[in-house]
């Protein structure tokens, strides 16, 4: 009898279990959805958007090389005319000098004509003298070679050439040139896209369609990931400065997060308060590089970026990993990502009925492309 009474209560048992799977099935089916998807959250920006940019700075590329292009041209005719003119001037000044040159030797020429007729007005002096010299009879008889008297004739008879003074050579001071400045190659220019200047004080501006910030959860039931791609901010920076000049904000609407599944997305922005804090603001102190982060060759850097998260109106200092590095279309590409609690900002922890619990600790994570605005401060 008892054996009899334990097997119905057991049947009953079961019975209950099973009715209590379907209504709790029931209550929860229309509140469970399960999706499957990558385990990799893809952190890149939309394919689309990265070739829609691309196409515009090649556009503007060509825009800057069509103007630099015309620019050096211009240089260079202005650079011909101003050669031309200054050979012109040189060949002035040589002709002149060469002038001067032949009016010199000219005169050199006529004193020189003037103290040879000299000479040889003393030379038929000394002749005419020596032949006015008499000669004793015996010592011709003789035969001997007797010497003849040297006849002196005063110094004073014979008048000296007098040169005629020659006209000195006029010599010009010689001016030193002044010194060149530095000549810019015909073909040198450089593009609005190559304006990035990765180790000196820059503003940089975000692109927001081709910027990401989300995070990362965990639940009972699965992992998610939350995404937004409407982020916009500027910042300031040099990646090389000892001093981590880094200063800017980036700002992430709260409403356009999305989980891919849309009762999940309501209540998140519930959570968040969107209405009343529509925005995720992140405010950008410094960057604190690591030991050997920096390279300024590969303009590459590694490090923590500093600054105070806002969520749901609650400010907290918060500290992200980097990595930094400037990709093929002279973008900088800064990508991060770092724990928080949502407890920490007064967001509340999402749960079903105590059965199916979201983590409080989330992995909040950015994917951000920026182009420099202007040329570096020097």
């Amino acid at each position: 009898m008892t054996g009899k009474l334990l097997q119905v209560i057991g049947v009953i048992a079961v019975l209950g279990l099973v009715a209590g799977s379907i209504a709790g099935f029931g209550i929860l089916k229309d509140r469970i959805r399960v999706v499957i998807e990558a385990d990799d959250t893809d952190l890149g920006p939309d394919p689309t958007a990265l070739l829609r940019d691309d196409v515009q700075v090649l556009a503007g590329n060509l825009t800057g090389l069509q103007q630099a292009v015309a620019s050096n041209f211009e240089q260079l005719a202005n650079g011909l005319e101003s050669g031309a003119e200054a050979r012109h001037v040189d060949v002035k000044e040589l002709q002149r000098s060469v002038s001067q040159l032949r009016g010199q030797l000219r005169q050199s020429d006529s004193v020189l004509a003037q103290l040879q007729a000299k000479v040889d007005a003393l030379q038929a002096m000394q002749a005419q003298v020596v032949r006015a010299v008499p000669v004793a009879p015996e010592q011709e008889q003789s035969g001997n070679n007797v010497e003849a008297p040297v006849l002196e004739v005063p110094v004073a008879s014979v008048a000296e050439p007098v040169a005629e003074p020659v006209a000195e050579p006029v010599v010009e001071p010689v001016i030193a040139p002044a010194a060149a400045k530095p000549k810019r190659g015909f073909l040198s220019f450089s593009v609005p896209s190559t304006r990035l200047a990765f180790d000196q004080p820059q503003e940089y501006q975000l692109l927001p369609k081709l910027c990401r910030v989300g995070f990362d959860a965990k639940s009972t039931l699965h992992d998610f990931t939350g995404v937004t791609s409407a982020v916009t901010g500027r910042f300031r920076a040099d990646f090389d400065d000892g001093d981590g000049l880094c200063q800017g904000e980036v700002i992430a609407s709260a409403g356009t997060l999305k989980t891919g599944v849309e009762d999940r997305d309501t209540n998140m922005w519930e959570h968040l308060d969107s209405k009343n804090h529509p925005q995720i603001r992140f405010a950008i102190e410094r960057f604190q590089a690591a030991a050997n982060g920096v390279d300024v060759a590969k303009r590459t850097a590694t490090g923590e970026v500093v600054g105070k998260m806002t969520i749901r109106g609650k400010t907290l200092v918060l500290r992200v990993p980097v990595k930094i590095e400037v990709d093929p279309q002279q973008r900088v590409v800064i990508k991060g990502q770092a724990k928080l609690k949502l407890s920490d900002y007064g967001v509340p922890v999402p749960s079903q009925l105590g059965v199916i619990n979201m983590e409080d600790e989330v992995m909040v994570w950015l994917a951000l492309r920026a182009r420099a605005q202007a040329e570096a401060v020097k």
